[in-house]
């Protein structure tokens, strides 16, 4: 069950910039390292100038409680207050009903195209959407077809709410070859046990098309199957990877890497 947590602000006059600015890098901090924070909103009263309102949604308790005790919370706490009349008033609501929430599905699409810059200027004007900076991933250990080795992959998400673009550049003769341009690659969905998502697969009889390993042997930190018979594959991404890319999809620029 998912909670919600709220926190009424009474604005200190003079300060609206610098506490617009601290509210700004809170939120950045929570969406890089927060996945179990849902929704954050900062608004404020059209009615009450001087007023501001906080809204979060947690996943669940534990989600909450690791927000509450994280470094950046208490450096963020002395310098909102400097910007307030009075502490801020907390609630904290959880459902009335208890229902289970719906599970995720698919978060990204991705797109193979022949040329990246290009595709985003289409996709751009034809949704009315942004895109993050491109980034060019080296891949420790590709498989395909039964042989592996170093792979790299250019690559670029939307600036959306799920289900995000990837736009993918076509490169090599595998699975992002130009050969598969022109039409939808795959679904992507989080998998939190990606072992045992090995095993779910073979027990199916599903086929893959490719392994994203740290080496050989190793268990992917993502993996492509084969084609279903509607010509649907389904890409499968180690869920400890999520936290960068919301980073990617926020921030605009995927942590660690500079770029093409």
């Amino acid at each position: 069950m998912t909670i919600i947590a709220t926190a009424r602000q009474l604005v200190r006059p003079g300060t609206e910039t610098r506490l617009d600015t601290l509210m700004a890098e809170l939120e950045q901090n929570i969406r890089r390292h927060e996945p179990g924070c849902l929704r954050f909103d900062y608004v404020h009263s059209t009615d009450r100038p001087g007023e501001r309102l906080v809204i979060e949604e947690y996943a669940d308790e534990a989600a909450l409680e690791a927000h509450r005790h994280t470094a950046y919370l208490a450096e963020f706490i002395p310098q909102l207050l400097e910007c307030l009349l009075e502490p801020p008033a907390l609630e904290t609501f959880r459902p009335a009903v208890d229902r289970h929430p719906l599970p995720e599905s698919c978060f990204h699409v991705g797109v193979v195209v022949p040329d990246l810059e290009e595709a985003m200027e289409l996709y751009s004007a034809w949704f009315g959407i942004e895109f993050a900076e491109p980034a060019t991933f080296e891949i420790p250990y590709l498989e395909q077809g039964g042989q592996g080795g170093p792979g790299r992959m250019t690559a670029v998400f939307s600036r959306t709410a799920y289900p995000q673009y990837e736009l993918i550049q076509a490169d090599g003769d595998g699975i992002t070859s130009l050969e598969h341009a022109g039409k939808v690659l795959y679904y992507g969905v989080w998998e939190n046990d990606m072992a045992g998502r090995l095993k779910k697969l073979e027990a199916a009889d599903i086929g893959v098309d490719a392994y994203f390993r740290p080496g050989p042997g190793e268990t992917p930190f993502a993996l492509i199957t084969a084609p279903d018979l509607q010509g649907v594959r389904i890409e499968y991404v180690d869920v400890a990877d999520r936290p960068a890319m919301d980073e990617w999809v926020n921030t605009g620029r995927y942590p660690g890497l500079s770029g093409r």
